[in-house]
């Protein structure tokens, strides 16, 4: 057994040795272990008890201590120490996070309570945010924190601040569509939101807010201002409020691959960092008396910090750009202590600190988009500054100058559009061709013309001299417009991507953590992993059939999913894309409420009425028929779901492959997590109610209606 020591001594030399060669870059893999932490807590299929992670949480404490003394293995430890951290922290927000949610649907609810948020959607319609609900017909304990309504379009949106009486109908958060799509039961459960619903008639505002907020005035300015075709954008650049862009504006931003422009990130909050440092030091550097006495770099940095910090309220405070001020604090602060202002550690520290205040933030896709842009634009910087600078030190003119920084907005365009490129997949299934040309066409005109019109322009506004800023910005985000209805109408604009698999993002995410974080050319090896992971889509079969309460969504002979949502009416028409928003000819008719599908000689119906149930229940070749509305009576299909069951399973898949059908179910194989479908399922018919408690067993009562 000599050579197996041998060899054990030999691998155990060459990891000592890269560890080595790399430990000044070990300590920015401690938030990639806090945040692992937090990823597999959410990830987990049933949720744990507390006292588990508290357990290992308390472990990796003692762990730590007993280690302290020993170099390696003490930063061993706290690699154990942050990942249990990050578990243990995710299940205590989620504990104290939980509130109450409507566990059916509710029909003629009357409700009140304050206005927390609008949110402006496309075609006048809006949503508010209600919190301290008040329901006279369910007992405190029952009645949820905040519900978001949907307001229609042919009445007056509240302000924020407003008491508020309507009649409403509620539903439970919709769970997600597939085993790996968004959960949006999750985001409500983790912003307190109990419910989803929608006004039965116009709502009473029981008491005016006596104030409203800085970013109701700025939005209200703007619309006042601008015309219909630019005010959307111009309040998505300044307050955040990117819901009313037209929807035609919208898919020419993101068929271009310039919608990243639409969420105050790191690009605006930067040019309004350096136009900030820039006017208080070279207004400082006019008197002599100052610029003599006091440090005017510093000066500035302190007035560029306190300015990105009203913008960061005044913009919501969105992950993006929480991420963009902590990154930009450290730079300013860097200048304050006579230290290196841009590092990868700056994008370290700042996901450590958004996720020890917000976790769940892990999982959502501007988190994930955000980082990954911004520390591929990092680690390049730092492996080429020194060459690049060298070689401007070695040249002279404009034109070189000008051509250099045309490089430099491609090859950072470039980089930022591969870094996300996985994420997009994962989320859109789609990628814009031209994003490196939009970007290009669009950065200038935003950064030198846009942004700083609209930053002195919403300055100006307390005394009423911003509209000349205002309608120059407005003249800025036309031509920007044009821009991206020009890029986004280049043939093949757009690349359909199939669904990728979780495995396949997990790998891009490993792939790139090793080339940013690793030094020398054993980074090289993320590359790899990094390309294979854009492979991933290819072996994943993507299902012909998704099936949810009210909603379905089948394959049509393209390979695109064709969305028919709430058709009960008879024969409903109407088709939604989710990958090109046009309508199609369709290749699944529903005539009634019942929608059939053939495929390999299987056929798949899918009812939303009594009246299709009862045409589906006379067909003998039906093979899986689902039925969504209240209808209990036994059909001829080889396999009947109803409506509970569809209800209990969120959403169910099938692919129908030449000799048999795989079906499966978002919960399938699932425990309970608290933002899951809630539990029992009620479902009403007449006076009849029935009582599932669980998918294998099941409690059936009887209960007069007139009780």
């Amino acid at each position: 057994m000599s050579w197996l020591r041998s060899f054990y001594y030999f691998i155990y030399g060459i990891i000592c040795d890269f560890l080595i060669s790399q430990q000044d870059r070990l300590a920015l893999w401690l938030p990639v272990a806090f945040g692992a932490g937090i990823g597999v807590y959410l990830a987990l299929p049933a949720e744990p008890f507390i006292s588990t992670g508290a357990a290992f949480f308390l472990c990796s404490v003692f762990l730590l201590w007993d280690t302290r003394k020993k170099t390696a293995a003490f930063f061993l430890s706290q690699f154990i120490f942050l990942f249990c951290a990050g578990f243990f922290l995710m299940q205590v927000r989620t504990v104290m996070l939980s509130t109450p949610r409507i566990k059916f649907r509710m029909s003629f609810i009357d409700i009140t309570g304050t206005v927390q948020e609008v949110v402006e959607l496309q075609e006048g319609r809006s949503r508010i945010t209600v919190s301290n609900v008040k329901i006279p017909s369910l007992a405190d304990w029952k009645t949820p924190q905040n519900i978001w309504l949907n307001l229609p379009a042919n009445i007056q949106t509240p302000q924020t601040g407003d008491e508020i009486a309507a009649t409403v109908f509620f539903s439970d958060p919709p769970s997600a569509y597939t085993p790996t799509s968004f959960d949006f039961g999750r985001q409500m459960y983790f912003k307190k939101i109990g419910a989803v619903g929608s006004l039965y008639s116009d709502f009473k505002i029981l008491k005016q807010s006596e104030k409203s907020l800085v970013r109701d005035r700025i939005n209200k300015r703007i619309d006042a201002v601008l015309p219909e075709s630019t005010r959307g954008v111009a309040k998505a650049l300044v307050t955040g409020n990117a819901k009313s862009i037209p929807t035609d504006i919208v898919q020419n931003y993101q068929n271009a691959g310039i919608s990243h422009i639409l969420a105050v990130s790191g690009l605006h909050m930067s040019l309004l960092a350096g136009i900030i440092f820039a006017v208080i030091r070279t207004t400082l550097a006019l008197i002599p008396s100052l610029s003599l006495r006091w440090n005017t770099k510093k000066i500035a940095a302190v007035c560029a910090l306190i300015a990105c910090f009203i913008y960061l309220h005044i913009s919501g405070a969105a992950y993006a750009a929480q991420r963009a001020f902590i990154m930009i604090a450290f730079m300013l602060t860097a200048i304050l202590l006579n230290r290196r202002a841009v590092s990868v550690v700056c994008v370290a520290w700042a996901a450590f600190f958004i996720l020890l205040f917000s976790p769940e933030s892990l999982v959502s896709a501007g988190f994930q988009l955000s980082f990954a842009a911004v520390a591929a634009l990092i680690c390049v910087y730092e492996a080429g500054i020194g060459k690049y600078t060298r070689l401007l030190e070695k040249k002279e003119g404009l034109l070189f100058y000008f051509l250099s920084g045309l490089c430099a907005v491609l090859i950072a365009s470039l980089i930022a559009s591969t870094a996300v490129m996985p994420f997009i997949i994962f989320y859109f299934r789609r990628l814009p061709t031209y994003s490196v040309l939009g970007s290009v066409l669009s950065s200038s005109v935003i950064g030198l013309w846009v942004l700083p019109s609209l930053a002195v322009g919403t300055l100006l506004m307390p005394i009423g001299l911003d509209r000349p800023f205002l309608l120059l910005a407005s003249y800025g985000i036309e031509l920007i417009n044009k821009t991206a209805a020009f890029t986004a109408g280049l043939p093949h604009a757009v690349l359909l991507s199939p669904p990728m698999p979780f495995w396949g993002l997990m790998l891009a995410v490993i792939g790139g953590l090793w080339f940013c974080l690793w030094k020398n050319r054993f980074r090289l090896w993320g590359l790899a992993l990094f390309a294979f992971s854009l492979l991933s889509p290819l072996f994943i079969v993507s299902p012909d059939v998704y099936v949810k309460q009210l909603t379905a969504a089948f394959k049509n002979k393209d390979g695109l999913l064709e969305f028919r949502e709430g058709f009960a009416e008879q024969g409903a028409k109407k088709t939604w894309l989710t990958d090109n928003r046009q309508d199609r000819e369709l290749t699944v008719e529903c005539p009634y409420g019942l929608c059939l599908y053939e495929k390999n000689g299987f056929k798949i119906g899918v009812a939303h009425t009594r009246i299709g149930a009862y045409d589906a229940c006379q067909m003998k070749d039906i093979d899986v028929l689902f039925i969504t509305t209240d209808f209990h009576e036994i059909c001829h299909a080889k396999k009947q779901i109803n409506r509970s069951e569809i209800s209990k399973a969120g959403t169910y898949t099938l692919t129908l492959r030449p000799n048999k059908i795989i079906m499966h179910s978002v919960l399938e194989k699932k425990g309970f997590r608290p933002w899951a479908p809630a539990y029992p399922v009620i479902s009403l018919e007449n006076d009849w109610r029935t009582l599932t408690t669980s998918p294998k067993y099941s409690i059936h009562a009887v209960i007069d209606g007139s009780s």
